[in-house]
């Protein structure tokens, strides 16, 4: 099962920022993990950001995962996208407190929205491993770059 947590920022740039724990932090590869954002600007670049929260039992250096993006008018992107976690001593990327590790990864970097309305994002992790232990969250955040002069 997965649970929700919904992030809320004052920043004014942030359009979009949520997060999904995965279930005794064990993320299976049918668990799919959704996220809807409604673009109105067309015309603004946004960096596009995935949020990852794992523990320190995490097995490997990276996290491969396949990304759906279904665009509001149906049509469907797919792209593997690995993410390191870790550099090759082993030191974990981001922040951490104990045996908790959180790494804010950009993914896309000023993206353009060309249709107004519902994105959806879908996370897939596609590793050898199922189910995948220790990632306790994977989330998505999008922040607007730059403003539209339309």
């Amino acid at each position: 099962m997965i649970t929700t947590l919904l992030f809320q920022s004052c920043e004014k740039n942030q359009v979009f920022e949520k997060n999904v724990s995965i279930e005794k932090y064990s993320w299976k590869n049918s668990d799919k993990i959704k996220f809807e954002i409604n673009v109105l600007d067309t015309f603004a670049t946004y960096n596009v950001y995935i949020n990852i929260r794992h523990t320190t039992i995490y097995p490997y250096s990276n996290l491969w995962l396949m990304i759906t993006i279904i665009s509001p008018d149906g049509n469907q992107s797919r792209q593997k996208l690995e993410i390191p976690l870790a550099n090759e001593e082993g030191s974990w990327h981001g922040e951490g407190m104990g045996d908790v590790w959180d790494l804010k990864y950009l993914a896309q970097q000023n993206a353009l929205f060309r249709q107004q309305g519902k994105y959806t994002f879908e996370f897939e992790q596609i590793m050898r491993q199922d189910p995948l232990p220790g990632i306790m969250a994977m989330g998505l955040r999008v922040e607007q770059t730059t403003v539209s002069i339309n």
